[in-house]
């Protein structure tokens, strides 16, 4: 009943907003249904499987409350749209929050990503898949007890912070911090660029480097990342390089990855190609590879015995939707 119980609830509490809303509250309902059918070569074993891809539905909204503040939230679930096994909830949080926003900013309270999984923009071209940034690089972390600050924007540049409650005394709170400029799809400025920091969050300490820009109608972005452990036992560093150009109803996709650590370096290579319908509906095909020479500090990348080469290739179809 577990699995079935969410789905409900979440389909009955969007289904009384018309109900219960204030006449002045602007609510969106949204999602996303993200499936591919992905072939993975891990180099000790082969399998194909269908991959739900961070299938998502949620809503959010708004209300004024009086002259230039307003109440907003914002609630997301994971729908997990292929596996349907007993040790998987076919339901999961993402980000869930209520907050205000005037002059002064927004602040935000409840489960929300972290401001360095925040500033990385747009610039993974292979976000959800499994070449997505986190296969090889910390801080992709959407933590619970959270509170969230950004500030209002001047002259393009804008600076936030993440608190995280730890709930035990024997660890330290966590904060995530740090200054962005301009707009990360690249829409309002030129250039994009993020430098952000964690401290005590999820057991490490990192700094991140984020910037991304438009080199005629290719879009190139870049991330440096240096991280290491809170107790200093293990530390590492690695670079991201990303590119997409638009042909037609095509967009071509390339990424390459790399975390090296004492003599040996984990990276990923991607190509790939999206086909749009229309803005909301495309198809999609891609290619990764791996050489995995130090799992240690892998999270769902190279969890494999040094010196393994791994390959993996998906078709697939996205179509997000709104109303």
């Amino acid at each position: 009943m577990k699995k079935y119980s969410a789905p409900l609830l979440i389909a009955a509490t969007v289904a009384s907003f018309p109900v219960f809303a204030n006449d002045d509250d602007r609510l969106t309902v949204y999602g996303r249904a993200n499936v591919s059918l992905q072939s993975n070569d891990y180099g000790s074993g082969a399998d194909t499987e269908v991959v739900s891809n961070s299938s998502r539905f949620g809503f959010k909204g708004a209300a004024e409350l009086e002259s230039n503040l307003e109440v907003f939230y914002h609630i997301e679930f994971g729908i997990d749209l292929a596996d349907s096994d007993d040790d998987d909830d076919a339901v999961s949080n993402r980000n869930q929050v209520v907050g205000l926003r005037s002059n002064f900013g927004e602040v935000m309270i409840g489960r929300y990503d972290t401001f360095l999984k925040d500033s990385q923009g747009s610039v993974d071209e292979f976000k959800d898949f499994e070449a997505d940034v986190k296969g090889l690089f910390r801080g992709e972390n959407r933590p619970d007890n959270t509170l969230t600050y950004y500030s209002p924007s001047f002259s393009h540049f804008k600076v936030g912070v993440t608190y995280i409650a730890s709930e035990n005394d024997n660890q330290d709170d966590g904060f995530s911090f740090g200054l962005l400029y301009g707009d990360s799809k690249l829409k309002k400025t030129n250039y994009y660029a993020a430098l952000a920091f964690d401290r005590d969050v999820n057991g490490y300490d990192i700094t991140q480097l984020t910037g991304a820009t438009q080199l005629g109608q290719t879009r190139v972005g870049v991330v440096l990342q240096q991280f290491e452990t809170i107790n200093g036992s293990n530390d590492s560093d690695g670079y991201l390089m990303s590119a997409a150009h638009p042909y037609q109803n095509w967009v071509f996709k390339a990424q390459y990855q790399v975390v090296d650590a004492a003599d040996d370096s984990d990276s990923s290579l991607s190509l790939g190609a999206d086909y749009f319908f229309s803005g909301d509906t495309r198809v999609y095909a891609w290619y990764t590879g791996r050489e995995c020479d130090i799992a240690l500090f892998s999270t769902r990348g190279c969890n494999a015995t040094p010196g393994v080469e791994q390959d993996f290739v998906a078709v697939g179809i996205r179509h997000d939707f709104s109303w």
